[in-house]
């Protein structure tokens, strides 16, 4: 085991030594179609959150995994998160990361075996990496121990059409293969529950297309003030297809003591309190 993280983080230092910066700086754009593609997901993650009621970016601490050059790191300070640790298992990643970003924190970390307590951050968020792991459930079960409220899984969605027209294998560094893992939400909630032993925590699962690279090229081919609403116009085209889509957005909400005993204690006041 110890060798093969080894050999995937040597070949992962090659790729991110190999290009210029930027290659890398499409995680920083400020160009609204570049942002909305590559952020839209993320999108749908903080709705959840805030509709939970576990948004309070001023406060929450966030950790992100296989996070690469800080790309989800970037998109959460731009929401207004004070407290965001970008780590992955690559320095040379991590480098220009505090490169373009010196605001956010890094941490060199294997998302198999997070060297961190219990606990250690609010929200623990991964997106598109997970299915880069020999060992996605591994890497999921560690992201549950570390977060103290909630954890994000953006990941390829398991499915006829995926199975159909995606990839099994991928290689997206040279000389690194990898089996695409493909989650669901019953997949998710199941392996949260039992590493949890939790029944209130909650898996909530939102299902979606995503072809950025395709979206983004056709959108592309418009006059600049037209690539937006056309890819905004694409994906909502795929919308009512969403329950059949490739990829999804999940937040494991987990659980808290203290707000539960709050909240009884408020219902108990509003009962006792005269009409």
């Amino acid at each position: 085991m110890r060798l093969e993280t080894d050999s995937r983080r040597s070949a992962f230092d090659d790729v991110y030594r190999r290009h210029a910066p930027e290659h890398w700086d499409f995680h920083f754009s400020g160009d609204p179609l570049t942002r909305y593609l590559r952020d839209r997901r993320l999108h749908v993650a903080i709705r959840i959150l805030r509709r939970a009621g576990q948004l309070d970016p001023a406060e929450a601490s966030v950790l992100t995994i296989c996070s690469g050059a800080g790309g989800d790191g970037a998109f959460l300070r731009n929401e207004g998160f004070d407290d965001v640790t970008v780590s992955d298992f690559s320095e040379e990643a991590l480098h220009l990361c505090e490169q373009f970003n010196p605001e956010l924190k890094t941490k060199l970390l294997n998302a198999e075996r997070l060297d961190l307590p219990d606990g250690s951050y609010d929200i623990a968020l991964v997106q598109d990496g997970l299915s880069h792991l020999p060992r996605p459930v591994v890497g999921f079960t560690e992201m549950l121990r570390v977060a103290r409220k909630a954890v994000i899984v953006i990941e390829p969605h398991s499915g006829l059409v995926p199975r159909l027209l995606g990839k099994k294998w991928d290689s997206p560094v040279d000389g690194v293969v990898h089996h695409v893992f493909r989650w669901d939400h019953d997949l998710l909630e199941q392996n949260a529950h039992s590493y949890l032993v939790d029944p209130n925590a909650r898996v909530v699962t939102t299902r979606m297309w995503d072809h950025n690279l395709i979206v983004g090229k056709v959108a592309r081919r418009a006059g600049r003030s037209l690539q937006l609403p056309l890819a905004k116009t694409i994906y909502g085209l795929l919308r009512p297809l969403g329950p059949f889509g490739n990829m999804m957005v999940s937040v494991v909400l987990k659980s808290q003591p203290e707000v539960a005993a709050q909240e009884a204690k408020q219902a108990r006041s509003h009962r006792l309190e005269p009409a």
